[in-house]
């Protein structure tokens, strides 16, 4: 009897324990600490950077120094080179500055940059955790996305550069879900790991590597995200230009998804203030054909009213080629692979191959412009009443192809749609918001046809005033013009081959070695620490 008693004791125990047990088991699921993205990146010791006020000239001594060391240490000799950095050292010395501590403090610059990006925190290792992100597909089975990344941005890794290793989660997924859009946050829960790996990123004409330093597992998709922050040193190794690019693709998720739940007319009208302000000031940064418009108007001039026209031809090709790129792009790579497509680089690629066409074929009639002045010129010694006849026919003829190379010039920078249009797009096409995507762009374009007008119109100014104080009589006119013309052709030609080149040759090195090799030479780290 005391035995039955006993086990019936024992049983009735487990009964009141198995609750507990169970309740213990779920502990961790149900109480999810919340990752922020700042979290993830280490706390770096502060460090000071000498390079922040030097000048450029100091830099550029230090990085003769650096050079003839390296030289040195790989056993090459130069002669030339060596002299030069022992007067660069005398000079760093004469203004009181220590070189080998310089260079001491390069190193730590470049430690603590390296950790900052690279390193892991063990805040939230090997714990359930609840993080807010958006997804990279990097794996689908029919339909469903089945391994993805997390990164702290829409558009990371493919319409702006990728962020720090520490600022991407790989997240294996074997059920799979049907994902809604890469531009549409989400919260994952699982347990968070340190797990550095590169992995294949599918672009639309090939592929990238993209470096992560962890890994959830156990994932599950639930909740409703809250606002996603990257940390502040997910920045740190993007150009101020990049960095901005990414607060901006920022700025345009959240308006076109205020505009998908509210609809107002407040909202709308913000958005698009914020599409035209964007366009007028992204047109500002590097690329968007100025130098190609500011070379095409000082080679073949015009009135101030061809340089409107010219911005707002490129306006209107932006508009198109943003709607019909994506449009299409979108569809061909869909049907062919079932995945969305990444980049667009094979777009910007036909466009700077138009653009050296175009500066080929102005330079070739810039310089038969000229031999048809000087067949002009030599009929002049025989028949002198010709001169200005001759002169007259060759700048018209230049004038009239001038006059009909605008137009191509225009279709070819504005071809070229820009990331701000495409991220709109995309954002629309994923949400059915196709108008208000459409009417951002518009919005872009137009602040982006304001800025292209003003540049159009300041090159012509100016090249009018160059001309009123070169030329001061006809044959001085017809060869400012004959030249300009050339110089201006050349560097159509010139500025499309380098971009056509730079796009060409774009390196599809691991993200891991790009950091890695961000610091070298001197003068890049010095650069970098300024940022």
């Amino acid at each position: 009897m005391r035995g039955a008693a006993f086990a019936s004791d024992w049983r009735i125990a487990a009964l009141l324990a198995a609750p507990l047990l169970l309740l213990a088991l779920a502990g961790p699921a149900l109480a999810a600490q919340f990752a922020s993205w700042a979290s993830l990146a280490p706390a770096v010791e502060p460090y000071e950077n000498p390079f922040d006020e030097m000048p450029f000239e100091q830099i550029d001594d230090l990085s003769m120094i650096a050079r003839a060391d390296l030289a040195v240490a790989d056993g090459l000799r130069d002669t030339a080179l060596e002299e030069r950095a022992a007067a660069a050292r005398l000079r760093l010395e004469a203004a009181g500055l220590d070189v080998a501590a310089l260079f001491t403090q390069r190193a730590l610059i470049m430690q603590r940059r390296e950790e900052a990006v690279l390193g892991a925190t063990t805040t939230h290792l090997d714990k359930v955790v609840a993080m807010d992100g958006y997804i990279l597909p990097l794996r689908t089975e029919q339909g469903q996305v089945v391994e993805f990344l997390l990164v702290p941005w829409a558009g990371a890794c493919v319409h702006t550069p990728s962020p720090p290793p520490n600022q991407i989660v790989h997240v294996n997924y074997p059920d799979g879900f049907v994902a809604q859009s890469r531009f549409t946050p989400i919260r994952l829960e699982g347990r968070l790991t340190h797990r550095p790996a590169e992995y294949d990123l599918f672009l639309v004409d090939g592929t990238t590597r993209v470096a992560s330093s962890y890994a959830m597992e156990q994932a599950v998709i639930g909740g409703t995200p809250g606002e996603i922050v990257a940390a502040d040193t997910a920045a740190a190794d993007l150009s101020w230009f990049s960095a901005a690019q990414a607060k901006i693709t920022e700025i345009f998720t959240t308006a076109m998804t205020n505009m998908e739940q509210g609809r107002t007319v407040g909202t709308v009208g913000l958005a698009l203030l914020i599409a035209f302000a964007y366009g007028a000031l992204h047109t500002l940064g590097p690329g968007h054909g100025k130098a190609v418009v500011i070379s095409y108007f000082v080679g073949a001039g015009g009135s101030l009213g061809r340089g409107v026209v010219m911005g707002a031809r490129i306006a209107a090709m932006h508009v198109l080629s943003a709607v019909v790129v994506v449009f299409l792009l979108d569809f061909a790579v869909r049907q062919a692979t079932g995945a969305a497509p990444s980049d667009y680089r094979m777009i910007r690629l036909g466009s700077y191959a138009l653009i050296v066409a175009i500066g080929a074929v102005m330079l070739w009639r810039a310089v038969a412009a000229v031999r048809m002045e000087r067949v002009a010129g030599a009929a002049d010694h025989v028949h002198h009443h010709h001169s200005h006849a001759h002169a007259g026919c060759a700048a018209c003829a230049a004038a009239s192809d001038a006059s009909r190379g605008g137009g191509w010039i225009a279709v070819a920078v504005g071809a070229v749609p820009c990331t701000g249009a495409l991220i709109v797009m995309l954002f629309g096409l994923a949400n059915d918001l196709v108008i208000p995507a459409i009417l951002m762009v518009v919005a872009i374009s137009a602040g982006m046809a304001l800025a292209m007008a003003v540049i159009g119109v300041a090159a012509i100014l100016g090249r009018n005033w160059a001309e009123a104080r070169v030329a001061f009589d006809p044959v001085r006119r017809v060869w400012f013009e004959a030249g300009a013309r050339i110089a201006g052709a050349a560097c159509v030609l010139l500025i499309g081959a380098a971009l056509f080149s730079a796009n060409a040759l774009q390196s599809q090195m691991p993200d891991s070695q790009r950091y890695e090799a961000s610091a070298p030479p001197l003068r890049t780290a010095a650069q970098e620490g300024t940022q």
